[in-house]
């Protein structure tokens, strides 16, 4: 059974990520009104981990039921059906690099499929590299396909041997290594005459931390061994205390950077030694922050001493169990597409242009609303009847 809550997380990290990305263009005030903006933890993180958390709760309840053979079918097909809305992704803006060339409109997103048409799809559909925007679904499948070894692991009873190769993998990623390791194949690619970036801007040894988390989680869930009753504990409520001042000492820190309050250089020296592709260690320990803090508020938050605190809780709550936000964390995938398709003709809109206030806040409206028309018609080609012929070959 599908939780509520999970589908309200995705919904909202799918909406804000919206947001943020058309905002990058637009630059509105609107815009900045979220989260991005009061801590080193964005909406990716949270959706890496929310995915993880899924897998986890969906495969395990499949592999205690029908085995570990019928749970990895079950991964692999979700693998490949995950891949072909990355596949027409790719081929689709192919289809338009050329087209916008041919019809000399700029679009400096598509440059690469421009220029290496060829070369760049086909390493791109090979989970090689990607254009901006197009690394979670790469990742994500990379993380899949290490899924049934991982939930076999935790059910041998061999989670710290995984916590401790996922720990020697975040730390291999923070050595800068996986970054050296393509620049040959692109220095022979270039030599060959094929100019091509290779990698998809997530180093997917450091992010497969926050999935490996999200799927210990979602495997204990699946398996009736998650305990929550730490959360109901006196020493918890000290502990949510001692996460909330860490969240605004990081959140005081993220807003004077990105407001330049200390002076340009000393933001450009915080950004240039901070690798949020990386995930250096001040985005995993406010991620880490954030998330006892929400777990603890939706778990034990309604039963606190302080009426804030209360109000806080069922605030959350009600947040997360919006129906809207469920709705579209219930077609995550297809609203994912969507937002990238829409994020990229917006870009193509206002090549080599600035948008006015008006027209800038206008667009970034205008680019909500189809998230909802596309979760809409996804769920209204499920449930229309499978044809006749497919119904009598069954």
């Amino acid at each position: 059974m599908r939780l509520t809550l999970l589908d309200g997380f995705r919904g909202y990290f799918l909406l804000f990520m919206t947001v943020a990305h058309a905002n990058v263009y637009l630059h509105t005030l609107l815009g900045k009104i979220n989260h991005q903006y009061i801590g080193w933890v964005e909406d990716a993180q949270g959706f890496v981990f929310i995915s993880g958390f899924v897998v986890g709760l969906v495969y395990t309840k499949r592999m205690l039921r029908r085995g570990v053979a019928d749970m990895r079918d079950a991964v692999g097909k979700r693998m490949f059906h995950i891949w072909r809305y990355h596949a027409v992704l790719a081929i689709g803006f192919l289809v338009a690099a050329l087209a916008l060339a041919q019809l000399d409109i700029p679009a400096k997103i598509l440059a690469q499929q421009a220029k290496e048409p060829i070369v760049f799809t086909l390493a791109e559909l090979g989970l090689l590299t990607g254009t901006l925007h197009m690394g979670i679904l790469p990742m994500y499948i990379v993380f899949m396909a290490f899924t049934p070894l991982v939930l076999r692991a935790f059910q041998s009873g061999c989670a710290l041997s995984v916590a401790a190769m996922s720990l020697v993998a975040w730390l291999f990623a923070q050595s800068g290594m996986p970054d050296l390791a393509e620049r040959p194949v692109e220095a022979a690619l270039k030599a060959a005459g094929h100019p091509v970036h290779i990698g998809i801007y997530f180093n997917v040894f450091a992010w497969q931390v926050l999935y490996m988390g999200g799927l210990w989680l979602g495997y204990l869930m699946a398996a009736g061994k998650l305990d929550l009753g730490f959360f109901r504990r006196p020493q918890s409520e000290r502990l949510f205390h001692i996460a909330l001042l860490g969240f605004a000492m990081l959140a005081v820190m993220d807003v004077a950077v990105y407001t330049m309050s200390f002076g340009i250089d000393f933001s450009r020296m915080i950004w240039r030694k901070l690798d949020r592709g990386n995930l250096d260690a001040i985005y995993l320990l406010n991620f880490a922050l954030d998330l006892y803090i929400v777990a603890w508020l939706l778990n034990a938050g309604a039963d606190s001493h302080h009426a804030l605190t209360r109000a806080a809780a069922a605030g959350l709550h009600k947040l997360f169990t919006w129906r809207p936000l469920v709705f579209l964390g219930q077609h995550s995938l297809q609203v994912f597409t969507a937002h990238i398709v829409l994020i990229y003709a917006l870009s193509i809109y206002l090549d080599g242009r600035k948008p006015g206030v008006l027209e800038a806040n206008l667009l970034l409206l205008a680019c909500l609303p189809p998230l909802f028309l596309v979760a809409w018609a996804h769920k209204w080609a499920k449930s229309r009847p499978a044809p006749a012929a497919a119904l009598t070959a069954e």
